[in-house]
């Protein structure tokens, strides 16, 4: 069957090429269930797809909290821009 990363890889290749939808969400452009070629996986359904691809605000600003630890440790050597994306994360979380 068509394997599961098989589906995302081509989903961006086609993003790549120009030729494939996405949806724009708080960390960025994601497939819709219709963007994927679903062909083997009986039962898995728009439903569920929502709930896996979902974003929970709480569950991010969590996540974000670890991710300032790490990068206060790593500080003077963090990136300028890898500091203005967590930012802009942070801003899509207020």
């Amino acid at each position: 069957g068509f394997g599961e990363n098989m589906r995302v890889l081509k989903w961006i290749v086609e993003r790549c090429e120009g030729t494939a939808h996405a949806a724009r969400t708080a960390v960025g452009w994601v497939p819709e269930f219709g963007d994927l070629n679903w062909a083997g996986l009986d039962g898995f359904g728009a439903e569920s797809f929502g709930k896996v691809i979902g974003i929970d605000p709480d569950q991010w600003r969590r996540e974000l909290g670890l991710h300032d630890e790490l990068l206060n440790l790593l500080q003077p050597r963090v990136p300028k821009a890898l500091m203005e994306r967590r930012a802009q994360l942070g801003q899509a979380f207020v």
